[in-house]
Formats: structure tokens, sequence, C-alpha cells
């Protein structure tokens, strides 16, 4: 029987059945097969990874001998071990920035909704409490700072929306200059000192492993007990259980999460229903455009290298 090369999709799924990606493939003659279908004598044919946040380490890597790309259908790469992957020659891409201005946007509107406390207005509103609202404490915008950790593209570009509604805004990022940071109107602080002057922090920085627990307990006890926390980026990022006590202690008072650190959570997970957060499900990326972009780019990556083509979003 001829060998049939496959490219497997690994932990993600799209309602059309991955018809775009089938459809890319196809002119290759290659085919592509959910991962819960491959059958362990079929990893001899797979050329190719399609991953979307699974951790791909040294020991998967040896089930896939054909192995020619791993595509991260996603910006965030540190579950995949390029290292591993350089090692055997197995090119790593990603789809860097496709979704900038959807993270920039979903951090806007979280944090304002605590901030302008949308959700207990409306409650309040459904109830028929028109004339003894409770308001409240609500800061004005242009009396406020905005703390952004991590001044990449996400971080840069929820800087200009801060700034436009009147926030003074200062950033933290241990991989730039602060001539890069004060280029834009932004203030560079240490992360300490950010933490201890803003009234809204929110999280774009991109994850290295080594900086799990950024906002441990210490530093989250550096916020003010009215400031909010709103983190876009990854669950590992902060604390939990830190951030939790905090929430019940009434020494933050709120936070916004479209990340967690296991997802999806346990029902029973503290930060889930907690009266001072707002949880979203990681779908601060999404918009019809931004999952057309991703999934183009995504497949378009895998094609290009088994076409002998340099892949447009090559990380290693």
């Amino acid at each position: 029987m001829a060998r049939v090369d496959l490219a497997v999709a690994v932990d993600f799924e799209w309602d059309d059945d991955f018809a775009l990606e089938r459809a890319a493939l196809a002119p290759l003659g290659v085919q592509l097969v959910p991962a819960a279908e491959l059958q362990e004598s079929s990893a001899a044919d797979v050329v190719a990874l399609l991953t979307a946040g699974t951790r791909v380490d040294a020991d998967e890597l040896e089930r896939y001998p054909r192995l020619r790309v791993i595509s991260e259908f996603g910006t965030g790469y540190d579950g995949i071990d390029v290292e591993a992957a350089a090692r055997r020659g197995i090119a790593v891409t990603n789809v860097g920035g496709y979704c900038t201005e959807e993270v920039a946007d979903h951090t806007l509107a979280l944090a304002l909704s605590l901030v302008r406390r949308i959700e207990p207005l409306a409650a309040q509103a459904r109830e028929g409490r028109w004339e003894s609202v409770d308001t409240g404490s609500v800061a004005r915008s242009a009396d406020s700072t905005w703390g952004v950790v991590g001044f990449g593209r996400i971080g840069r570009a929820v800087a200009r929306r801060a700034a436009a509604f009147g926030f003074t805004v200062c950033a933290f990022d241990p991989y730039l200059d602060g001539s890069q940071i004060r280029a834009p109107g932004v203030e560079p602080l240490e992360l300490d000192d950010l933490l201890c002057r803003a009234d809204v922090v929110s999280i774009h920085a991109a994850r290295t492993g080594s900086d799990d627990h950024m906002l441990d307990r210490r530093r989250i006890a550096l916020l003010k007990p009215t400031a909010y926390l709103v983190n876009v980026a990854r669950g590992a990022f902060a604390d939990e259980a830190a951030l939790a006590d905090a929430l019940d202690a009434g020494a933050l008072a709120g936070a916004a999460l479209d990340v967690l650190a296991d997802e999806p959570p346990a029902q029973q997970h503290r930060l889930l229903r907690h009266p001072r957060t707002l949880v979203t499900p990681h779908s601060a990326w999404y918009s019809d455009a931004a999952a057309i972009e991703l999934r183009t780019r995504g497949i378009g990556n895998v094609v290009d290298v088994l076409s002998g083509r340099r892949p447009r979003d090559l990380v290693l």
C-alpha cells in the first residue's frame, strides 16, 4: 500500500471540519487527519503538525520521523520545544500579529466594564432600580493611570486606546530600552513601580516560562485596593490563588481575565464566578477577519514548507 503524507490537527477544531485547510493541502496530495483519529502506525507518515497551544516536546517529536514543520495556529509558541525541533531540522511557525487589534479592543472592553461597573449597573436596571442607583466608586479616566505590562504589538495598541480615553499610560518591558517606550508618549517604569502607581494594569507579555507567576503574591499586594487587573496574555503570569485571596480581602477592586492557568477551568475555580471578576473564555483574539487570517496564514506556512519555500511566519 502506498504511503500517504498526513498533516495532523493536534488540539483544535473548526465548525467546517477544516475545509479551508483541506483545500490548501489538496494540491500537494496531503491529507489532514485530526490527532484523535491518528493511529500510532500512521505517525511515521506525518509531515506537519498543526497546533493551537499544545505542548510539543522532544518526546512527542520522536513519534514523527518525517516531520518537517510545526505550525502554531496562534501567536504564542511557548508550548513547542523549538530547540528540539531545530536539532531535527523541523521548521516552527506561528501567526504573530493576526489579532492585535482584537485583543487590544477586548482589553479595553474588559477594563472599562470593570471601571464603569457595567455588569452590576445593568443588573440594577433589570431589577427596575432607577431611582436609588448604587454606582459605587467610579474614577474618571482622565484622573487615572493605565499600566501596560509587555510593550509589544498588543501592548502598544492598548496604550494608544487607553490614552485616547484620557488615561495616563506607563509601561514595563524588560526587553525594550526606555527610549522605545517613551517614543509614543508612554512612561517607562520598573514592574513594581508600575504596580504601585497604576489604576488599571493589563498584561500583554510573551511567555518565556521563566516569568510564570510574574505577578506573585508579593507583587499583587503592591496593587492599590482600588486598582483593576486585566490579563489577556497567559494565565501563568498571575498567581491565581494570591489573586483570589486579594479579591476576597478587598485588597483589589477587580480583575478581568481572558486566560487562566488551566483551560478550560474546573467549574469550582475560585476566579470563575467571583463577584469581583469578569472572565471570558480565551476569546480576546476573535473576530471573523482574525479567524480567517489565522487559518489562512497557519496552513499557508505548512504549504510553504512542504513546497520547499521559506514560510512567511518562520520562528525557527
